[in-house]
């Protein structure tokens, strides 16, 4: 009767039951059963003096306001970690949350970028490992975000897919569910905030808060139409008197700012394109892009892309939550050892 406990036991944490998508910008955790059941900002509050973890997620975030002893950190940089400790105080609460029987420690599928090292790779592993898990297997995030929007990856036909994050774009070009083709650039969405951010403290002498630079890349897009408007109100803090204020400030300049770093992404796109051999080639031209990620939600940025490779990018429900979403499936298909880096 113990062995028949014991054998039903190890069956049941055998395999990976939870999917991490630890992103630059935000961390999703989905458990076996439960769904997911994190979605919240890449921020973590600690007391370094006690030791403590003070908040997690939007509370945890940098604010003018921060009167406390605690630092608040952004753990991860350009898709990945580069503070092991900061990703596992992140993690830790988490991952408690998921223990079964409130001992047993889950087995963890975390995602990462195709062109993340070793090294980060094994940061990822060992901030999760740190922070409470049992094993962890890491797969890469282009092949979770084609499984979370459907895409049939056993097809023996190529389908490619770019993916857009906060701090990296990853493209990858699949058949046969393997990743025939990868090229990742560590620029994405923050680097549009951060070029906003930059051109008007230099300008204008403006400091801009990064919901705000968020705000404006959202609204005025990587294509500005008529109906764009020709000015937009800012809020920001005058860096000479430190007093907060509104301005109006040209959209055109807002759109310059962001102009390199999208050619830069288009680049990328486009040089993968071009370096397919001619037979798969001719297979993602008929099959078309999936566009994932928050740049999959600028406005502008399918049609910018369609008209810069010529292809038809196709729509995808939930582009935000594709990485997640395909990474809890794997989890439901128990996967072979065959999909994951490590």
């Amino acid at each position: 009767m113990l062995n028949l406990v014991l054998s039903s036991l190890r069956k049941v944490v055998a395999d990976p039951d939870v999917a991490i998508d630890l992103g630059t910008a935000n961390t999703r955790l989905y458990a076996h059963g439960k769904g997911i059941i994190a979605d919240i900002p890449s921020a973590v509050k600690v007391n370094r003096e006690k030791g403590s973890v003070e908040a997690v997620g939007k509370s945890a975030l940098p604010s003018a306001k921060n009167n406390s002893s605690a630092d608040s950190i952004l753990p991860l940089r350009a898709g990945v970690i580069k503070d092991i400790e900061g990703a596992t105080y992140l993690l830790t609460p988490l991952l408690h949350k998921v223990r079964r029987f409130g001992l047993i420690k889950p087995r963890v599928l975390a995602c990462a970028p195709t062109d993340a090292t070793p090294e980060e790779r094994e940061a990822l592993v060992e901030a999760t490992l740190r922070a409470g898990a049992a094993a962890v297997k890491v797969a890469p995030e282009p092949l979770a975000a084609a499984i979370g929007v459907g895409l049939d990856i056993s097809s023996p036909y190529a389908q490619m897919l770019v993916d857009i994050g906060d701090g990296v774009t990853d493209i990858a070009v699949i058949r046969d569910s393997t990743l025939i083709s990868t090229a990742a650039t560590r620029i994405a969405c923050s680097d549009l905030h951060r070029a906003i951010q930059d051109m008007l403290l230099a300008h204008h002498n403006l400091c801009l808060s990064l919901s705000e630079a968020e705000r404006l890349a959202q609204t005025i897009g990587v294509l500005p139409t008529s109906k764009t408007a020709s000015i937009q109100q800012v809020l920001a803090t005058s860096s000479i008197t430190n007093e907060k204020l509104t301005a109006q400030i040209n959209t055109e300049e807002i759109s310059q700012a962001m102009s390199p770093i999208i050619n830069k992404i288009i680049t990328t796109i486009c040089g993968v394109i071009r370096d397919l051999p001619p037979m798969t080639s001719c297979e993602v031209i008929e099959s078309g892009i999936s566009l994932t990620g928050g740049g999959a939600c600028l406005p502008g940025m399918p049609a910018l892309i369609a008209a810069k490779t010529s292809l038809d990018i196709r729509p995808v429900a939930n582009p935000m939550h594709a990485v997640i979403n395909g990474a809890c499936q794997m989890l439901s298909c128990k996967m072979t050892s065959g999909f994951w880096l490590t």
